[in-house]
């Protein structure tokens, strides 16, 4: 039936308009019936929890799937919870096959890997707002890195002969962090320059890079020079190709640098951010640039350490030694 605004409506609501919701006392529409949608939503993510939790062969691990499912429901919406509640019990089914119940952080990371715990961010939040799981500094750091590294290996494409090349290297590398004389930091600081120089290579029709291609990344990229070299010890090794860096040119590496500290710090500049983490972007491009500080300085410098001047311009205090920058709209 048609209301008087244009709108078709059934004949309930037409004629009752707004009722109680016989089990919230809400307004509802009358042709809803005997409930509301909320109260509808509600009912049905209950009895899907319900259903999931007879899954479990433990009873604590079915307590704590319907605890995360009640707060999944807070969380996103009833609605949203109930139809996406069953997408999560496979990751609890696993935690109790393998642990029987909720273990640590470090465990979690382990077995999982910090890809796939990034499919079940929701379930990790509950975990850790509930104090089931605390992730410690280094555990987040390496999740962090882990997930940088896949970026850098999804860069090119899969089965390509760069991309077997860059697998290798990255075993190689792996194979020394097991022997722990690396550490994943130092894995994602040397894939880095081995990516561009493939992808060069891949553009040169070069494969594996030659000395020809190294030559063509180090005049565009000086500074690299030793962040490259494992992967050329690497080419020399696995594929015996005959390539070795060339002697260093330290005053074009250094201009170089400063062109590209230049580039950012304009960059920095356009955006116009705000808040703390803008403020410690700039600060380790603008450290590295006027004073020639490393850039980790401006991201672990605390804020208690950072002064600011009376014409906006900033003080920096590091190792009992003041350092001078501008604010970015100077």
């Amino acid at each position: 039936m048609e209301a008087p605004d244009g709108h078709r409506l059934c004949k309930k609501c037409l004629e009752q308009g707004e009722v109680p919701c016989p089990k919230c006392g809400e307004k509802m529409p009358a042709g809803y019936g005997k409930r509301c949608q909320k109260c509808y939503w509600k009912a049905l993510l209950e009895k899907r929890i319900q259903m999931d939790c007879a899954s479990f062969s433990s009873s604590e691990m079915a307590q704590h799937f319907a605890a995360f499912g009640k707060w999944l429901g807070h969380k996103i919406g009833e609605n949203k919870a109930a139809s996406t509640i069953h997408h999560y019990l496979a990751f609890f089914i696993k935690i109790e096959h393998q642990w029987k119940s909720i273990p640590t952080y470090n465990a979690l990371l382990t077995y999982f890997g910090p890809l796939s715990l990034r499919r079940v961010l929701l379930p990790m939040r509950w975990m850790e707002e509930q104090k089931l799981v605390v992730r410690d500094a280094k555990a987040k750091k390496e999740e962090s890195e882990s997930r940088r590294i896949a970026v850098i290996l999804g860069k090119l494409p899969k089965g390509s002969q760069e991309s077997i090349i860059l697998d290798g290297f990255h075993k190689k590398l792996l194979a020394r962090l097991n022997a722990g004389e690396t550490t994943l930091s130092s894995i994602r600081l040397a894939l880095t320059p081995a990516l561009a120089l493939l992808q060069i290579a891949a553009k040169m029709q070069c494969l594996p890079p030659n000395q020809k291609v190294l030559d063509v990344y180090l005049r565009h990229r000086p500074g690299q020079r030793a962040a490259i070299s494992g992967f050329v010890v690497f080419l020399r090794d696995e594929y015996q190709v005959d390539i070795v860096l060339p002697k260093a040119n330290t005053g074009k590496a250094q201009r170089q640098r400063k062109k590209q500290l230049e580039a950012e710090m304009l960059e920095l500049m356009k955006e116009a951010g705000s808040g703390n983490d803008f403020l410690h972007r700039w600060l380790s491009v603008a450290l590295a640039y006027f004073h020639e500080l490393p850039k980790s300085v401006g991201q672990s410098v605390q804020d208690d350490n950072i002064t600011t001047n009376e014409d906006g311009s900033l003080t920096i205090s590091w190792h009992n030694q003041k350092f001078w920058v501008p604010i970015p709209s100077l």
